[in-house]
Formats: structure tokens, sequence, C-alpha cells
């Protein structure tokens, strides 16, 4: 089998029979794979029995791939493929419609598939929100040719609604999500709550926010619809998140796009990908970076598809290059202070600049 990078951590399967080493807890270094018990025992146990995986075709139409890697980032069995057409990276198969809804609506935020989750409050996630994305409204009001005042705002999978409370009282609000002490918690914030997605937003928003979502759609041209008949031509602006795989030559994740590969995400894009992708259904580019932090418009102009695909190979290529390089460095860590550490990792980190 042919793959696009010739490494064997690329290469790893792993299953319940086999020892794994415990979680790697020195915070001086990012390693992947990491060791994450509940999810591992979650998609190794619960999904594998109870779950099925269907062939996930790319979004250009054509058959054309090569395998990039066959595990993710916690050791769980996870076919990802690039696309030679296009250049999207995106799992080789995925589950079913009804499984998808069963994960999101009883595990995804639970527990029994996150153990991060079982001490963190509705408002520590609301607080947590707030802290983390005061730059997010800042893009969007860099973006915006009107005020952020009188406005209908959507954030779409938003969690607890933290990133809302950067806006002005005087816009109305609204949070759609599927877990319900996140959406209880935030009516308690002024915040109009309901539980569900893209089918049950009935107007059409100013602004919709879709923080960490589109990686997650099991069915993207359907959403994607959704989305577009929600738009005000010209108008309506759309912030768009998720990591972008362009980013990992320069630093992120130390340069490890394993890092990366985590099931609930259904696709991995470039920025340029992603780009790309948004201008065939219409959708025009305000700002974009290769975190892919951005901004979109729609304005009903379809463009063509561009074929991606080697410069995504070169990005691969140097985010590899990056990660081989942050390992010498990582040997120094091992000699400098806790604080200067978490100093340099701060600067590296600081919010976006524009």
């Amino acid at each position: 089998m042919k793959y696009i990078i010739n490494h064997p951590r690329f290469k790893k399967k792993y299953d319940n029979n086999l020892k794994i080493q415990e979680k790697f807890n020195d915070s001086k270094i990012n390693k992947f794979p990491i060791y994450d018990k509940n999810y591992f025992d979650f998609f190794t146990n619960y999904a594998s029995q109870n779950y099925r995986l269907n062939k996930n075709p790319c979004l250009c139409g054509v058959e054309n791939d090569i395998l990039l890697s066959e595990t993710d980032r916690h050791y769980v069995n996870f076919n990802i493929v690039v696309c030679k057409n296009c250049g999207l990276i995106r799992a080789e198969k995925y589950y079913r419609e009804e499984d998808v809804i069963d994960f999101y609506k009883n595990f995804y935020r639970t527990v029994h598939y996150r153990e991060d989750y079982k001490d963190k409050t509705p408002e520590d996630a609301f607080l947590k929100q707030k802290k983390d994305s005061k730059f997010k409204f800042d893009l969007i009001k860099k973006s915006s040719k009107y005020d952020l005042q009188n406005l209908k705002i959507v954030d779409l999978g938003g969690g607890a609604g933290g990133v809302l409370a950067h806006f002005d009282e005087k816009n109305e609000k609204y949070l759609f999500d599927f877990y319900d002490p996140y959406l209880n918690f935030a009516k308690t914030k002024g915040i109009y709550s309901v539980k569900g997605g893209l089918e049950k937003i009935d107007f059409k928003p100013d602004i919709i926010i879709l923080s960490h979502v589109i990686e997650h759609w099991n069915n993207f041209n359907e959403e994607i619809k959704k989305l577009i008949d929600l738009q005000k031509e010209n108008h309506t602006l759309n912030y768009i998140e998720f990591p972008g795989i362009d980013s990992i030559k320069k630093g992120r994740r130390e340069g490890d796009v394993l890092g990366d590969f985590h099931i609930p995400h259904v696709y991995y894009f470039t920025s340029y990908v992603f780009e790309n992708l948004m201008n065939r259904h219409g959708f025009e580019k305000v700002y974009i970076d290769s975190q892919i932090k951005s901004v979109f418009i729609f304005t009903g102009r379809k463009k063509k598809l561009i074929n991606y695909y080697n410069k995504c190979r070169q990005d691969l290529f140097e985010g590899e290059k990056a990660r081989k390089i942050q390992i010498f460095k990582n040997l120094i860590k091992f000699f400098l202070p806790a604080k200067i550490i978490h100093l340099i990792s701060k600067v590296r980190n600081k919010k976006i600049k524009f």
C-alpha cells in the first residue's frame, strides 16, 4: 500500500490486546499518539460494536486517493486519505447518520467519551469560551461593514455560548447545540438557546459563527445547502474556524500532523483547499489564515475546482521537516525551567494579529 509519507508512525495499528504505553505526562513535550483511555475504549469497544463505517467519497466527486495515516492521535485505527484530484484530506470511511446522531447526543460531551468533562461545569465551559474567543469578535468586527448592533447573531454548535458574550446586548443572540446543560446555562445569560443544528434556524441571521463545526459534518453537501439557504446575499458574515493543516509547517502541534487526526473530524482542510471548496458553493473570502480563522460572505458566484494536491503534499512534507527540527529543540526543554517553557509557549500562541 502506498503512503503519501513513508514513515512507520503512520502505518501502526493497535487493538485492545496490544499493550499501549501510558499517557505521556511530561508537559514540556508534545508527542503523538497520546493514549486517552476513555476515547480509546469508546471507539475500540462501543463504536466498533454498535456503529458501522461507510465509504466517505471526496467532495470533488473523484475517486483518486492516497493513504496518509492508518491511526489517529489516540492510537485508534482510522484511515486518513488525501485526494489527488483536489487536495482534500478526509476520513476514508465514516459512520452512518444514525451513529453520528447517537454519538453527539449521548457521548460527545460526557465522561464516557472524554475524561476532561467529568469536572467541567456549564459555567466553567462558558467562562473558558469567553476568555479564549475575544479574537473571534475582533475579526468579525474588523470584517464587518456595519455596526455590530441590532443584529441577529447565531453561534452554531457553540457549546455554552461563551463566544456570544462579547457581542452587545442590543443584538439578538442565538445558540444552537445539542447538550442540554450548556443550553440551559446559556439561557441564564440572555441567549436564545435551541436544541438542534442548521435545520432548526427559521430566519436569516446577520452573523453565523461556526467554530470547530464544519470539520464534523458527515454530510457536507446537505449541510452547506442548509447554510446557503440562511444567507442574506452579500450581507451575512460567516465566521468559520477549525485547525488548518498548512499551519502545521509553521509549528502548530510542533509540526506533527498526526496530532490533528481525531475521529469526530471527518475532514482536515488546508486553508486554500477550504477556500476553493467555499468558492465552488458561492462563498467569497473576506479573511482567512493558515490556522483557518476565517470570514466568508455569500455572493452566489461559483468558481471552478482547483487541484491543490501537490501544494498540500508539499505542506505535509514541510510539516515533517518542522517536526524533525522540533525533536532537537525538545531536547533543550529538559534543561529549561517550566516557567520559561510556559512563557515561550504563551508568546508563540498569542492572539491573532490583523
